[in-house]
């Protein structure tokens, strides 16, 4: 059992490594990260509050989204100043199904993030979205590039409000929801990104209050900042990589993994 208030050891900085290496990783390829934390969690024991945990390593992968979308970052700031917001606009109609979802239902959403096998049965249905959003992708490209609309802004945030549950991919999800309303790729991934912002920072105020009563230690806010830091420099290259190979039919692969390990987990676990 690994405790972050008690003396720092090698073991509780390996622990957290390694979920800051599969937050990294599966963050923003279409996999769900927080299924493969909750899965990870339950099968080396960690005592720590699993939210908190996936909340901070949530915060290190969005390091990753503004440094790789920093420019577009910087022009949705600049036509906001200038007068024309509507992007900030769409970014904020985006939001609001998950932050309902959070203020409605948060100590249930909670609650689920210690049932694995719920995290198993997500991933099975991350995959099946998945497989929709390739056949939209594929259709998608004979017809012409179409701007992210008010309506697709919110049908594109209840998506994300759904992806709240363990085992659902927020990437995946969104993109796949994205492309079927006929976005190209780079562009269903660029909102989706940019979505991701005011949602994960959403969720870190909402669990501020963790920090006081969780009973870390320096040594523990120490591990966590590591694995936050950790978890940030992973993302970076993983985000690179799913850009890069998202035009390519890469979610039909995918989909086979997440069947892979939602079907294993829920056979032998």
């Amino acid at each position: 059992m690994l405790a972050l208030g008690q003396e720092e050891t090698l073991s509780e900085f390996a622990a957290l490594s390694l979920l800051a290496l599969i937050q990294g990783l599966t963050e923003f390829l279409p996999v769900s990260s927080s299924g493969h934390l909750v899965l990870t969690q339950s099968a080396i024991q960690l005592d720590e509050p699993a939210l908190l945990i996936d909340v901070a390593l949530h915060v290190g992968t969005l390091l990753a989204v503004l440094v790789v979308y920093r420019k577009d970052l910087a022009r949705v700031a600049l036509d906001a100043f200038a007068g024309k917001p509507r992007e900030v606009l769409l970014l904020a109609v985006g939001t609001l199904p998950a932050v309902a979802v959070a203020l409605l239902f948060g100590d249930r959403v909670d609650a689920l993030f210690h049932r694995p096998r719920l995290a198993a049965t997500g991933l099975l249905a991350t995959a099946a979205i998945l497989l929709v959003g390739e056949v939209a992708r594929r259709r998608a490209r004979t017809r012409e590039e179409r701007p992210v609309t008010w309506v697709a802004a919110v049908l594109i945030g209840c998506a994300q409000a759904v992806a709240i549950l363990p085992g659902i991919s927020r990437s995946g999800t969104t993109i796949a929801f994205a492309m079927l309303l006929g976005l190209a790729p780079k562009e269903a991934a660029r909102f989706s990104f940019l979505l991701a912002i005011p949602a994960i920072l959403g969720a870190a105020v909402l669990k501020l209050p963790e920090l006081k009563g969780s009973g870390l230690g320096d040594d523990g806010l120490g591990a966590l900042l590591w694995a936050t830091l950790f978890a940030g420099f992973v993302g970076w290259g993983a985000l690179r990589m799913l850009l890069a190979f998202l035009g390519r039919g890469a979610f039909a692969w995918f989909a086979l993994y997440c069947v892979a390990l939602g079907g294993g987990f829920l056979a032998f676990a």
